[in-house]
């Protein structure tokens, strides 16, 4: 049981949940696409395959369905996961033509399944589920079934290899990374399978085996499988990353939004967009951050529109170049506002907009609010 929670077990046991999760939430937002379910069942098949080669499960497998039933369902999982990655690359470049290939696909994957259930009724029972090993590689059913099994492997591993280099030039960035850590992962996999196939041919080919051979593919296949995993879940990871960056902006500028929006909203109480009643979970929710915020904005130009007949100057650019300025005149308007003093009832431009987005738009509004701060206006 140890050496189920080992450190790379855990590191791997928590990669694998959180990919797992991630895809899961993913394929929710999106159930009518091909690709999302793909995906979430190479995870969730990657995974099950690496717990089932864990000795407790293992173990625990065999005891429950007869000896050899982990092993199977270790190489079963690991097809399945394979010929599912294969159809994500397919089910994102064939179009039209992708539910006859993906059924065509379902052909090999159906073969090697069969070939390893027969490899295994015809392997003596002490040797079923052992792992390939020199005094058990001349043994017609071992290694019937881990060449079968490692020959699928290679397939469906470098053929999504060379849909990710296709893939790559037209990515983003961030996908881009990720794809370049999926592709390594596959690489390394593809060649500890290519060795963990020598092994096997060169044995029955030439007499003597050489567990050099396996020396490397083991820790080949270890790499992989977790380059792999770090290169499905880099994209998700790296865009929850961005958007706790952005919900952080929000609520630091809408804080600093406050002394403005006060000012305005005690001159024009009208402003104020009457609240519609939420569930109490509702303040947790990151889009509430981002409707607070987007909801200060709104109000602060508003304010500033039905103000700007007092205006004299364009205030916000002011607010950039001389902040004490700009307060200055935001407080001399309102006082004039308060006078009841007559203007010509027109509205005037407070922003000078054609930003990127609605965050160029706000700096002014920071600058000024800051100004109205230090100035007390």
């Amino acid at each position: 049981m140890n050496s189920l929670f080992s450190p790379i077990n855990i590191v791997a046991m928590v990669l694998f949940a959180t990919a797992l999760a991630w895809r899961i939430y993913q394929t929710s937002r999106a159930p009518r696409v091909l690709p999302n379910w793909a995906i979430t069942v190479t995870i969730a098949c990657v995974a099950g395959s690496f717990l089932a080669q864990q000795k407790v499960i293992s173990d625990w497998l065999d005891e429950l369905t007869g000896k050899g039933a982990g092993r199977l369902v270790n190489n079963v999982m690991l097809a399945i996961g394979a010929c599912a990655l294969l159809i994500v690359f397919l089910g994102s470049a064939l179009g039209p033509r992708r539910p006859r290939r993906v059924l065509f696909e379902l052909l090999p994957l159906a073969a090697a399944i069969v070939l390893m259930f027969i490899a295994m009724a015809v392997t003596p029972r002490e040797a079923r589920g052992a792992a390939l090993s020199p005094k058990l590689v001349h043994e017609p059913g071992v290694a019937l079934f881990y060449l079968g099994a490692g020959l699928y492997l290679i397939y469906c591993l470098i053929a999504c290899t060379w849909w990710i280099f296709r893939y790559i030039r037209t990515a983003d960035r961030n996908l881009r990374t990720g794809l370049k850590l999926s592709a390594a992962g596959l690489l390394c996999l593809s060649v500890g399978s290519v060795f963990r196939a020598l092994y096997i041919v060169i044995a029955w080919a030439f007499g003597p085996s050489v567990p050099v051979l396996l020396s490397v593919a083991i820790p080949l296949v270890l790499l992989g499988i977790v380059l792999f995993l770090a290169g499905i879940t880099y994209p998700g990871v790296r865009a929850r990353f961005a958007a706790l960056q952005r919900r952080r902006q929000h609520q630091r500028h809408h804080e600093r939004l406050t002394p403005l929006w006060t000012v305005l909203a005690d001159v024009y109480p009208n402003i104020v967009l009457r609240s519609t009643p939420r569930g109490r979970w509702d303040q947790w929710r990151p889009r509430t951050v981002h409707r607070h915020y987007y909801r200060r904005v709104i109000e602060i130009r508003d304010g500033l529109v039905q103000l700007s007949p007092y205006l004299d100057t364009d205030l916000t650019a002011l607010a950039v170049d001389d902040p004490r300025g700009a307060a200055e005149a935001l407080k001399t308007a309102i006082a004039r506002q308060a006078a009841g003093e007559e203007n010509d009832g027109r509205a005037k431009l407070v922003l000078p907009g054609g930003g990127a987005d609605i965050e160029s738009d706000v700096r002014p509004l920071l600058a000024l609010s800051a100004a109205v701060s230090q100035n007390g206006a």
